[in-house]
């Protein structure tokens, strides 16, 4: 496999892009419906082929960040990505003949870093030799494709007995594709933030992937690739979560929940809903999402862990300053500095991220 030589070429042909993902079983991260609704005037969509022998062997999706200001560009032009390079079989040495191709491909049209997020990318890949800082972190994955009596004998016993106790409470099931459900979500989005920082954890952003604001929320909706599910007792929503749903796969974007919900057992019930309506649509596989690095990590993963789904280590990470050595190294020092309201303004500038 050493001996591939792979080729990078950026597909314009929208159509057959979405046509030739279904054999690779991309994510809902490669859709134009995903990341055209991330386009302005310094973002723009890139979808990339890797291809050896005229063969497409691999795909890369994402997004061309490109500053406005001169200088900027020479310190901050970057090809992000979503998720990481899918390849047929997930295969981790394919997948790293991929990135290290995708960051040779970066430095010669003169962008200065390859970021790759690592969303719904359960690839554990071998970064040792290319210049690249991964990073890792865990999601938790529901099979569909199992029968429905055997995915219920997977959850656990009290997570059934919440299910059933928050129906005797009268709560009900729904679905919204519209973008009216936006003003819910948010707010059970920030109460569940006032929550956990009441219990000590650490501050965090709600809108926690990068690029995201509710204009973009808005569009999501508009382009048919998210839904809301909520929850409600009689007309008051308890809880609501946000899937992006694609190719057979849907992954869980936010969720939140209020006081009273997390009393009455909303946030059980929305997520066995949520398996159970998938299910039966069709879907073949269900990603939870991931877990923060505080101390909340061991309930969230007992709770995702409790519904069926599996935990799988996930790979992303920054390439090096592929233009400069001595820009390289600067930016390793920043990332080095301890946290402070300057460091804050500079990542919420260049990265997207809140």
């Amino acid at each position: 496999m050493k001996n591939i030589r792979l080729k990078v070429i950026e597909e314009s042909d929208l159509q057959k892009w979405e046509e030739d993902l279904k054999f690779f079983s991309a994510t809902p991260f490669f859709a134009p419906a995903w990341l055209e609704s991330f386009r302005n005037k310094n973002r723009k969509p890139i979808y990339l082929r890797f291809v050896s022998d005229r063969k497409t062997i691999g795909v890369a999706a994402g997004l061309r960040n490109e500053p406005s200001n001169a200088l900027m560009k020479k310190l901050f032009r970057i090809l992000f990505f979503y998720s990481g390079p899918a390849v047929a079989g997930a295969n981790e040495e394919l997948t790293k003949l991929c990135m290290a191709e995708l960051i040779r491909y970066a430095r010669e049209i003169q962008y200065t870093y390859v970021k790759l997020e690592s969303w719904d990318f359960p690839c554990a890949v071998n970064t040792h030799g290319l210049s690249f800082k991964p990073t890792i972190r865990k999601e938790y994955i529901v099979d569909l494709r199992e029968n429905w009596s055997d995915l219920i004998k997977k959850i656990k016993k009290n997570r059934r007995t919440d299910i059933r106790a928050a129906e005797r409470e009268g709560l009900t099931f729904h679905e919204s594709r519209s973008p009216e459900i936006l003003d819910d979500l948010l707010r059970l989005l920030a109460e569940t933030k006032s929550i956990r920082l009441s219990k000590k954890y650490k501050d965090y952003a709600s809108l926690y992937i990068s690029h995201m604001n509710r204009d973009i929320l808005h569009k999501l909706f508009k382009s048919g690739i998210v839904r809301a599910f909520y929850v409600k007792k009689k007309e008051d929503t308890l809880s609501a979560s946000l899937e992006a749903v694609y190719n057979k796969k849907a992954y869980g974007l936010f969720a939140g929940t209020n006081l009273l919900g997390y009393k009455l057992k909303a946030n059980s019930l929305i997520n066995f809903k949520i398996i159970e309506k998938l299910k039966n649509e069709g879907v073949e596989y269900y990603n939870f999402g991931g877990v923060p690095s505080d101390d909340s990590a061991q309930g969230l993963c007992f709770f995702k862990a409790s519904f069926g789904a599996k935990e799988h280590v996930c790979c992303g990470g920054r390439s090096h300053h592929l233009q400069s050595p001595f820009i390289n190294y600067l930016t390793t020092v920043y990332y080095r500095v301890p946290e402070m309201r300057l460091k804050s303004i500079i990542r919420k500038k260049f990265s997207g991220r809140n």
